[in-house]
């Protein structure tokens, strides 16, 4: 299978330079690029989208138009894309974004500089207020880390996606959804949460899923059929009713990618509710299978080489719901909790231990003199981080690699 890739830009030369740049980094038999579409034919496909809230909101039948967007894996929108519509309401990328998001069959949306102070976020916080399901600087579009997977030897933030995969899991979430009864279940069921995993939730990410919830007991009965109803972060509420009367597939498409930035982001990204293969070995080195001292062993963890990992991990601290993330997880609490886990730590000599750090920006090991420690901005105890700090990438805030140093 090959993935349509679609890139939307009012300034057709911009977007053919990046079709360019892509083309030759990518799989051709991967990814299938389109042909940049002329101004036009952008507004054209604005306008179904358009029509076809307008038909929602008037509860009337969906315009048999086709969209532009409905067949495309991957869709990339410039963020100064401007649109304005008859009623003179102007719609930026983002703004794009949010309508094709609800409103088209697309697939994964990447809206570029919509942020631009930074290239790297030292924060590692993300933008779960954005719909798209990645924000990158167009100049970084065309970086092998979003298209291939590892090994990387570039500038690759660890929070990047490979698009493929990320784009076949988000259709996988979709299809689960649609099946009748989905929405109506449990988020925190369908992800394995449980309250020892919860516990340690972020204020924000307890507020995203549920923001008038105040105990686990609360959270955890939250559907993605209630997280669609009357909240702002999945959908604009006043399209919410209609949605859920109307158009379950939609349903499915706003929960897939909505629940899934907030678990990468909030969940997955502080690594104190659910930690990823590198940070754990790097946390808890004892559970590493192979020659300690061989940094090659500890790369080919990085991309998802579970043989690296010893099998005293307790089976139910592994996330089993793969499509929800696009690289392997554990459930760090369940891990902390465990009797061989805790013989395991005490029986390791960290005396033997090489220096290696993980370099988040780089999604690679590193001897610690080859890194820059920096903080990120989970205010949790594993917000000490590390990078190769690439000479001609923005990272931003600056004071973040001031925090990092004693």
């Amino acid at each position: 299978m090959s993935y349509k890739v679609l890139i939307c830009d009012d300034e057709p030369d911009a977007a053919e330079t990046w079709v360019r740049e892509i083309v030759e980094t990518i799989d051709a038999t991967v990814y299938d690029m389109q042909p940049v579409p002329p101004t036009a034919e952008i507004e054209k496909a604005i306008k179904v989208l358009l029509a076809r809230r307008a038909a929602l909101r008037a509860k009337e039948p969906r315009p048999d138009d086709p969209c532009l967007f409905d067949e495309i894996d991957v869709l990339i929108i410039d963020y100064d894309l401007i649109h304005v519509d008859d009623k003179k309401t102007r719609y930026t990328g983002e703004g794009v974004a949010r309508l094709a998001r609800v409103f088209s069959e697309c697939g994964i949306v990447v809206v570029l500089n919509q942020f631009l102070e930074a290239q790297f976020d030292l924060g590692l916080r993300g933008h779960l207020e954005s719909f798209a399901d990645l924000n990158v600087d167009g100049e970084l579009i065309a970086t092998p880390g979003l298209w291939k997977e590892a090994p990387w030897d570039q500038f690759r933030p660890w929070y990047w996606p490979v698009l493929h995969k990320s784009a076949s899991n988000f259709r996988s979430r979709v299809d689960f959804l649609k099946v009748e009864g989905n929405l109506k279940l449990p988020i925190l069921d369908v992800l394995g949460m449980k309250g020892i995993d919860a516990s340690r939730l972020s204020d924000t990410a307890f507020g995203f899923l549920a923001p008038d919830a105040s105990v686990y007991e609360e959270l955890s009965k939250v559907t993605f059929f209630d997280f669609i109803g009357d909240n702002s972060s999945a959908v604009d509420t006043s399209d919410s009713e209609a949605l859920l009367e109307k158009d379950v597939d939609a349903c499915a498409r706003i929960a897939a990618s909505r629940v899934a930035k907030w678990l990468e982001r909030e969940v997955l990204g502080p690594q104190d509710v659910l930690v990823d293969l590198p940070h754990l070995l790097h946390r808890c080195p004892f559970l590493f299978e192979g020659d300690i001292d061989d940094i090659d062993a500890w790369n080919a963890a990085v991309g998802g080489d579970l043989t690296k990992l010893k099998d005293i991990v307790p089976k139910d601290a592994v996330f089993e719901a793969s499509a929800w993330l696009d690289r392997p997880a554990f459930w760090w609490r369940r891990i902390e909790q465990s009797d061989q886990i805790r013989e395991a730590r005490h029986a390791f000599d960290f005396a033997l231990l090489p220096d290696f750090v993980f370099l988040e920006d780089a999604s690679s090991f590193a001897k610690f003199e080859d890194a820059v420690e920096f903080r990120a901005g989970f205010h949790n105890p594993y917000d000490r981080r590390f990078a190769k700090r690439f000479e001609k990438i923005r990272y931003a805030p600056q004071r973040r690699f001031a925090f990092g140093t004693d």
